[in-house]
């Protein structure tokens, strides 16, 4: 018999059940046997065997349940004021930082944070283009001043 660590023997009564069903291509056979002869020997029978995986299935449904919930609930979430001004402000270092929130928040089906995003951040580099825009014309007029003076 081969020996695992932790050993078989020492092991929960939900990983023994895991490992005696469980197949060749996760578990060694000489392991599926020692997790079927512990829960024979700890009386773990068949119908409590199947409650446990019942209960497992169920956890994994409402998982996936609660998932779906929060997709549906993410659609329509969008930004409040505070937070609209906070991206227009610093969209230049979103968008050389951080492509990848746009990503995410497609992924995670926040279809109209994602509009709005997109939305703030090209109104955000138009407003940063203009300033620089009319701050660089400022400087260039009054450059232009001091050169005509002489």
């Amino acid at each position: 018999m081969s020996e695992y660590r932790p050993k078989i023997a020492e092991r929960q009564i939900d990983e023994l059940i895991e490992i005696a069903n469980s197949s060749t291509e996760v578990w060694q056979q000489d392991a599926i046997n020692q997790a079927k002869y512990e829960l024979i020997k700890r009386n773990i029978t068949e119908k409590q065997q199947d409650a446990y995986f019942e209960r497992k299935v169920r956890e994994i449904d409402d998982y996936y349940e609660n998932e779906e919930l929060k997709r549906k609930a993410n659609e329509t979430e969008k930004y409040n004021i505070f937070e609209m001004i906070l991206i227009v402000i610093i969209s230049p270092f979103i968008l050389i930082r951080q492509w990848n929130v746009l990503y995410q928040l497609k992924q995670e089906n926040y279809n109209l944070k994602f509009k709005q995003r997109i939305i703030l951040l090209t109104l955000g580099m138009i407003i940063w283009f203009g300033y620089f825009y009319y701050e660089f014309d400022k400087w260039q007029k009054t450059e232009f001043n001091k050169e005509s003076r002489y």
